[in-house]
């Protein structure tokens, strides 16, 4: 199967937000290590959340993130990288007519969210 990775920052999230890998081949039943990196491009610390999607919606019921930097909050110091891991597993009863699966996330700022 491949597995498409793609990224973006929402609006007035002043970041770099990407994978490392754009795509990868993995066979379904093993696990998967991947990461993303950020970058926070203020002079201030922020707090971004990411919000997952799966592609085609169907193949979401086999895809199963054990590690994901998108189950919390993620604080970045001013001017901070990081590489923020991603570990998945695609489920081996995943139908045999998909053979790409896309994650994409999308970063948005919730630092206004966390203070307030």
């Amino acid at each position: 199967i491949t597995i498409e990775f793609v990224a973006s920052v929402g609006k007035h999230a002043y970041m770099e937000f990407r994978p490392k890998v754009a795509k990868m081949k993995v066979h379904p039943g093993e696990y998967v290590q991947t990461s993303f990196f950020a970058s926070n491009l203020n002079k201030t610390p922020i707090t971004g959340q990411a919000i997952y999607n799966v592609a085609p919606a169907e193949s979401s019921l086999y895809f199963h993130k054990t590690e994901c930097f998108c189950f919390n909050n993620q604080p970045l110091a001013a001017g901070e990288r990081k590489d923020m891991p991603l570990r998945f597993i695609i489920d081996p009863k995943l139908p045999k007519d998909v053979e790409t699966v896309t994650l994409a996330y999308t970063v948005f700022d919730v630092t206004q969210a966390v203070v307030n």
